[in-house]
């Protein structure tokens, strides 16, 4: 009886703490779109759009969580292409001590891309927990911890050598 009272209030607990951290989460559909700006690959075919949102678009920090990227797409585009990309992108934009530490966790996170098809829409959700989360289409494929992941991860588009120079100004720029 003592090990049920135990187990009940321990699940109790689990309970509680879940539904309180998700009683945080920014409101990510509520965001407001501070800019966007076409996708090119190759610099020249236009594959989709991008679109940074934030609570706050004047805010001094626009990376700074909460925070979504999403990227909405007009074509096909391999789920393999996005993983070879992102890994090349970061590495190219992190420290190698840095990337060396976070190699298997940026592995394992891209290896949850999927295939997009005309329609489609990628999101990057970076709360203030420190979480970023990958969805497709809203459905939930990857997530992972931690400040210095994410800033790797948003390196790809926001680093010193970005994905497109275009794109990270024209992001970063914030529209009235």
């Amino acid at each position: 009886m003592a090990a049920r009272a135990s187990l009940n209030a321990a699940l109790a607990l689990l309970l509680a703490l879940t539904l309180g951290s998700s009683a945080r989460a920014a409101d990510f559909d509520g965001m407001a779109r501070c800019s966007s700006a076409d996708v090119k690959a190759l610099k020249v075919f236009n594959v989709g759009q991008a679109s940074l949102f934030r609570a706050d678009c004047s805010a001094a920090d626009p990376l700074a969580p909460p925070m979504r990227l999403a990227f909405g797409y007009n074509r096909e585009v391999p789920g393999d292409a996005f993983a070879k990309a992102a890994r090349k992108m970061i590495e190219r934009n992190v420290s190698d001590d840095t990337f060396k530490a976070l190699k298997s966790r940026i592995e394992t996170f891209n290896s949850h891309y999927r295939t997009t098809r005309d329609g489609d829409r990628y999101t990057l959700d970076y709360d203030q927990d420190q979480s970023l989360v990958l969805r497709l289409n809203g459905e939930k494929l990857a997530e992972e911890q931690g400040k210095e992941f994410a800033q790797a991860y948003f390196s790809i588009w926001f680093g010193d050598d970005p994905y497109s120079d275009n794109l990270k100004e024209e992001l970063l720029s914030v529209k009235p």
